[in-house]
């Protein structure tokens, strides 16, 4: 298998889609996708963030029927961390889901920032975007968080697709931060290429992310992410939560 390194940011959304005509569907465009890969002797992997069971348009379902008629494989790559997850999201300016207040980015003085997806783009960043947490919600939020991985397995199961497994990014690229894991990534690249229909062997797979080891800073503590640290960990260290293992210091 030849992985393309073409990827779609968003499979339901046509401005990221290189193969969408206005016009046209999102469904043709897949299929064009797919072609163009086939023929360059490739596979096509692409994010998708559409593949759902519930509250789908006739555009949804036309997209599925499409993916699951050319055989399509699932893996689901998500973040360990729900802490994580809330923080990152909430400094992309998603400020709420499912009505759900979560918080406002905000910059290393408190002052509302609106830089949101683009500030991993901004060259020469003086600002620092930061989380200011809902701590009233945030129980809550970590809850929804946690939970999503399974959700999204149990929704591709229902609609047919093949694959479906869960693997934590954390897992995939931590060999990046030390040589140490280098057998637990190796593992997670396993198992998410299994799920692709891949199966791949272990010695190959160390012998391609063994280049990488070391390359790549580990996470940065919360303390760099987080505006109201104090008041976010006091809410998961309490009784209720006992949940003061996802701060990282």
């Amino acid at each position: 298998y030849n992985l393309t390194r073409k990827e779609i940011a968003r499979t339901g959304n046509p401005s990221k889609n290189p193969w969408y005509t206005p016009g046209g569907s999102l469904a043709d465009a897949m299929r064009k996708g797919v072609q163009e890969a086939s023929e360059a002797g490739q596979v096509l992997v692409f994010n998708a963030f559409k593949l759902k069971s519930w509250a789908q348009s006739e555009a949804e379902l036309s997209l599925n029927k499409a993916l699951l008629d050319m055989d399509t494989r699932t893996v689901i790559v998500h973040r360990s961390n729900p802490l994580d997850i809330v923080t990152c999201e909430i400094r992309d300016c998603f400020e709420s889901v499912h009505g759900i207040p979560r918080g406002h980015p905000v910059n290393e003085k408190g002052e509302e920032d609106n830089t949101c997806f683009e500030r991993r783009h901004v060259e020469g960043e003086v600002v620092k975007t930061k989380a200011f947490i809902d701590v009233e919600h945030l129980p809550e939020n970590l809850q929804i968080a946690q939970e999503y991985p399974q959700l999204m397995q149990n929704s591709l199961r229902e609609l047919g697709f093949k694959g479906g497994r869960i693997v934590y990014f954390e897992d995939l690229v931590s060999h990046e931060y030390s040589a140490d894991n280098l057998f637990r990534s190796c593992a997670a690249w396993k198992k998410l290429l299994s799920s692709l229909g891949v199966e791949a062997k272990l010695r190959d797979i160390h012998r391609v992310l063994k280049k990488d080891v070391g390359t790549y800073p580990p996470p940065e503590p919360h303390s760099e992410a987080i505006f109201n640290l104090e008041q976010v960990q006091g809410v998961l260290s309490s009784p209720a939560m006992s949940a003061g293992s996802l701060l990282r210091s």
